[in-house]
């Protein structure tokens, strides 16, 4: 039925809503948001891409919360259920861009939400270790490669529904990277994580890249780490300089 998400696709929404926050802590993004809230996020999110990332965006991009996306693979996705973290999505926007508009704050979270790839794009931040919950979490030059190769779906890339959708389902409409295809092409992801990488790749008899069954187990650890590897980077980043 047109406009509605298909159950598999539901139950993936709410899966990844489950395993991102507590049913306690969750406070529905769709039904507990004013009108006209609602409404500034879906035309937030038919409108053109902001050309500009401005201080707004770049505050909420701060107090991104990164989850995992349970789709095949898995790969890291900004938390649809508390995209800012713990609490109520709309006051900590709010706080965030330091003004009393609840529309416009929900239109800089969905806007922000839309530039996160290209944040990740226009961002540096050197190799090392860096808070990171209970324990550091060491960043390397690895990490950063694969952020910067990653593949970013929007909503409607991803399948599971509109933002109305999302919405109904009390969860705010977020991209998340390609878990079957996280780094471009290949459903055999390592493949592609070891030619970003400069790591060995062998053509099979049959003409298919693989990696040795050792590399493979590597990369597949490491692919798990860019979740961590992108809160860091959302949280420490700068800006380059001459970025427009």
């Amino acid at each position: 039925m047109p406009g509605r998400i298909q159950p598999m696709r539901r139950q993936l929404l709410r899966l990844a809503g489950a395993l991102l926050c507590s049913p306690v802590l969750a406070r529905a993004a769709g039904g507990g948001l004013p009108r006209a809230v609602r409404q500034r996020i879906v035309a937030t999110l038919d409108a053109p891409l902001p050309k500009i990332l401005n201080v707004h965006h770049l505050a909420l991009i701060r107090r991104f919360d990164i989850g995992w996306s349970p789709v095949e693979s898995g790969a890291p996705m900004l938390n649809p259920a508390h995209p800012l973290g713990t609490g109520d999505t709309l006051t900590l926007a709010m706080q965030a861009i330091a003004s009393g508009d609840a529309a416009l704050a929900a239109q800089r979270l969905m806007e922000a939400a839309q530039l996160l790839p290209r944040f990740v794009q226009m961002a540096d931040l050197k190799p090392g270790s860096y808070a990171h919950g209970k324990a550091p979490f060491v960043l390397t030059a690895q990490h950063l490669t694969l952020l910067r190769q990653q593949s970013w779906l929007t909503v409607e890339m991803l399948g599971m529904g509109s933002a109305e959708d999302y919405l109904a389902e009390g969860y705010w409409p977020t991209p998340s990277v390609d878990g079957k295809r996280p780094y471009g092409n290949f459903t055999n992801y390592p493949v592609e994580m070891a030619q970003a990488l400069g790591l060995p790749v062998r053509r099979q008899a049959d003409g298919s890249l693989a990696v040795t069954p050792a590399l493979e187990a590597e990369l597949q650890a490491l692919h798990e780490q860019t979740m961590p590897a992108l809160q860091v980077f959302v949280r420490q980043a700068g800006l380059r300089r001459n970025t427009p």
